[in-house]
């Protein structure tokens, strides 16, 4: 079968799907992308993560059918997003960090009274 899909973006179309081809298998093999790892095969790791239509899956336990006409984000994706937030502003450093030091320090919580 073909499964077309769009993959951190760009519309794929994976030819010759078996039924019951993972997912996991066809991001890694048949597109080239490496980063969701085979570990366990039993969704138990993490190591395959994947975003389905903005859902964290095991790629792993996802058969490639069921990702047809569907939005997925591998490790790749996420990556590129960081790199390009970086390059839009973010205050000084990496994306998410506070240049401020004693910051985090004033964000704690306080304790109760009494």
């Amino acid at each position: 079968m073909r499964v077309n899909i769009t993959v951190n973006g760009r519309p794929q179309q994976a030819d010759d799907v078996w039924e019951g081809e993972s997912l996991l298998y066809v991001l890694r093999e048949r597109l080239g992308l490496p980063g969701s790892k085979n570990a366990c095969e039993q969704g138990e790791c993490g190591s395959c993560t994947v975003r389905l239509d903005g859902v964290p899956v095991c790629s792993c336990l996802v058969a490639a059918g069921q990702a047809e006409g569907r939005e997925v984000v591998t490790v790749e994706g996420l990556a590129d997003f960081a790199e390009e937030r970086a390059g839009h502003g973010c205050a000084s450093g990496p994306c998410g960090t506070d240049p401020d030091p004693d910051a985090a320090r004033r964000r704690q919580a306080k304790p109760a009274p009494g």
